[in-house]
This record gives C-alpha cells, sequence and structure tokens, in this order.
C-alpha cells in the first residue's frame, strides 16, 4: 500500500485488539449489539485518507476508500500491487464472518467512532493527509476526520492523544484482516463500472507513452463537474466496456496521456464499488 496509508501502532497491539474484535460479539448482550444492514452493497464501515498537496488524478485516487465493509461481511481493501494495473487502483476482496463484523462494530464504539464532535486535537502539520471513518448502523451515520494520524504529534493534549491512540489500534484490526478468525482468502475485486474523469488536455511529458482511448472521444465524453479540478468532466463505464478500459490501461501509468481522436488528454480511472453508481457518489 502507498505512503499515504495511516501508519500502524504496533503488531502486539494489533494482534490484542484482533482477538477482541472477534470474541467482542459473543460477550455483548442483545440490547447492547450494535445493528446494521445486512446487504451485500450497503456500506457499514469504510476508511479512507486523503488531502495535502496531491495532484487531481492522485485525488481521484484518494476517494477510493482504503477500507471498505459491507453489511454481509464483505470487506475490500486497497491493494496497488494485486492489479497488475498502475493506472487502476486494485482492490482486494474476501469475507468476514458475522460475528467478526459484530466485533469490529464493538471495537469502533470502543475506539470512541460513536460519540458527538469527539476531540482529537489540532496538529501543527501543514497539509497533512486526513483520515475519514465512516460507520453506518442501523440507526445512524456516524462520520470521523483526523488530521495526520498515526504520526508524531507533540504538544497535544493528553485526552487527544489518547483518542489518537484508540482510533488507531481500531485501524490497525481493520487494516490486516488476515488475522481475523474465519475470514476467506483474497481475490482480486472486479468492478462492474469504473468512473472516468477527463482532466484537461495532457500535461504529462512525452516521455510517458500514451494510452489509445477505446470508447468514443474524450473530447465531448462525460458530464461537467467541478472535482476533483474544474472544469472537468465525468462518465461512468459499465458492462463490456469496463474490460475494453482495463485492456487499455494495462500497464500504463496513472499519470500517462490517453489519445483519443487527434487529441491527448488527461484522465483518472476510479473502480465504483457495490455502493457506488454514478459520478455522484463520488463527487457529492
Amino acid at each position: 500500500m502507498d505512503s499515504s496509508r495511516p501508519r500502524s501502532v504496533g503488531t502486539a497491539a494489533a494482534i490484542v485488539a484482533v482477538v477482541l474484535a472477534s470474541c467482542a460479539y459473543t460477550g455483548t448482550t442483545a440490547s447492547q449489539r450494535v445493528t446494521h444492514s445486512s446487504a451485500t452493497d450497503a456500506m457499514v464501515i469504510e476508511v479512507s485518507a486523503g488531502g495535502g498537496l496531491a495532484p487531481p488524478v492522485v485525488r481521484v485516487s484518494d476517494s477510493l476508500p482504503r477500507i471498505w465493509i459491507a453489511g454481509d461481511g464483505r470487506y475490500l481493501q486497497q491493494n496497488s500491487d494485486v492489479s497488475g494495473n498502475p493506472a487502476l487502483v486494485g482492490l482486494e476482496e474476501r469475507q468476514i464472518t458475522d460475528v467478526a463484523l459484530a466485533g469490529l462494530l464493538d471495537d469502533a464504539r470502543a475506539a470512541g467512532l460513536f460519540e458527538d464532535n469527539p476531540d482529537y486535537g489540532k496538529p501543527r502539520i501543514v497539509d497533512a493527509m486526513v483520515t475519514r471513518f465512516v460507520i453506518v448502523t442501523g440507526d445512524a451515520r456516524h462520520e470521523v476526520l483526523v488530521s495526520a494520524l498515526g504520526y508524531p504529534n507533540p504538544g497535544l493534549p493528553a485526552a487527544a492523544v489518547a483518542a489518537r491512540a484508540r482510533l488507531s489500534q481500531f485501524l490497525d484490526v481493520l487494516a490486516h484482516p488476515e488475522r481475523i478468525a474465519g475470514v476467506s482468502g483474497p481475490a482480486l475485486y472486479a468492478p462492474t463500472a469504473i468512473a472516468v474523469f477527463v482532466l484537461g488536455a495532457a500535461s504529462a511529458p512525452a516521455s510517458n507513452p500514451p494510452a489509445t482511448w477505446p470508447l468514443g472521444d474524450l473530447g465531448t465524453a462525460g458530464t461537467p463537474t467541478d472535482w476533483p479540478i474544474s472544469p472537468a468532466r465525468c462518465l461512468v463505464v459499465a458492462g463490456d466496456d469496463v474490460t475494453s478500459v482495463v485492456a487499455a490501461a494495462a500497464g500504463k501509468d496513472r499519470l500517462a496521456p490517453w489519445r483519443s481522436g487527434d487529441g491527448l488528454w488527461d484522465i483518472a480511472l476510479r473502480p465504483l464499488l457495490p455502493d457506488e453508481h454514478s459520478c455522484a457518489d463520488l463527487v457529492g
């Protein structure tokens, strides 16, 4: 995984936390359990990280969650090495048990992710990455943003340091699904749709060989959007068109320009998750 990913807090702590996560469900009474959707396309836990001075194509990649878990235990995790396609961020897919998911939700509550307005301090780090946690329970959506999580932050109040440590421990549990009892082996996530952001005329150096766009005209394709840069356009390809785009991107760097007609264009590719269906789901 790339260097923008939040750092772990230590293997020993992670192992202890995973054991607690896998056992939490059986030790929780029915009235205390966290309820959630059980649908395969309903997000229950999501962690993403972004920010800093990143070019538009990187911001599109960063909009893909580092970890995404559905209500039926479907688990997706970013892994840039699994797809063999640098232009398209890869995801590993696993399946975790209902017991493990219940334990993770109990751990999320213990980490303070269900609290209102928790204080994580204000780190004095310019352009720090921001980690975003989203937990969707049966009756609420909990969202927490934390700047510079996992990095040294001298001078923060003790309570903020402790709160950050709880989040880091929870994140370390999420980031190591192979340690969770009963988890399935990893497989490559195969998206059924891909968002394509047309960022403008190509700005990459000529030494970066272009890919060839296989569908229509990039000069007019897509709907105008102000994200990740204005002006830009976004379109979604699905079905057999996904196969065509993936094949065209094979072996190409994500900063490589794309040739369409007589022009060269900068574009960014972003696989859609099971709960995403349009460009508006990404830029809204």
